[in-house]
């Protein structure tokens, strides 16, 4: 985690750096959707699951960036205790992805968690897409303004923190 932390703010890349988890993920999920591990070598299966459990987790890269991209106290304060909510709500959901019923190749299981490594996927990108679109337009608005206006604006602008023209969001 550290050291992909370290990575993500070396690159300025947050959601690529973040997103690093799902594709670490990806093929050791499917290898465990499509073999029947019942029949598969069974220290094969012990480190298709050793490598899949080894995922660099993302967390600080996501918690420094809800709280770069927040600005004020107030809405950094809110960003991150919905983190921490979705992130605990996502612990207690994930006690009913393996079931008992599912057992011993957990195909609904693993199904599952490809179907939420596909959509995580997408909302980083989604979200990657929205921060860059959202800098191009500040951008556009702030380079339409002489250095005068743009000096005038800090100087009188009640918009603070993300919400001013020269707040540029992490992506």
């Amino acid at each position: 985690m550290l050291a992909l932390a370290t990575f993500a703010e070396m690159t300025g890349q947050l959601a690529a750096c973040a997103s690093i988890f799902q594709f670490w993920c990806l093929p050791f999920l499917i290898y465990l959707r499509v073999v029947d591990t019942t029949y598969a070598s069974k220290w094969l299966t012990w480190a298709m699951i050793s490598l899949l459990l080894a995922a660099p987790l993302g967390h600080p890269v996501q918690v420094g960036w809800v709280s770069r991209n927040a600005n004020t106290v107030r809405s950094r304060a809110v960003g991150a205790a919905l983190y921490n909510m979705f992130l605990q709500a996502g612990v207690m959901i994930s006690s009913n992805v393996y079931r008992a019923n599912d057992a011993p190749r957990y195909r609904r299981g693993n199904s599952i968690l490809l179907g939420l490594v596909a959509l995580n996927m997408a909302l980083y990108a989604a979200a990657k897409a929205y921060y860059v679109w959202r800098n191009r337009v500040r951008d556009r608005r702030w380079r339409a303004m002489s250095p005068e206006q743009q000096v005038a604006y800090l100087a009188d602008s009640q918009a603070c923190g993300n919400r001013g023209l020269d707040f540029r969001f992490a992506s």
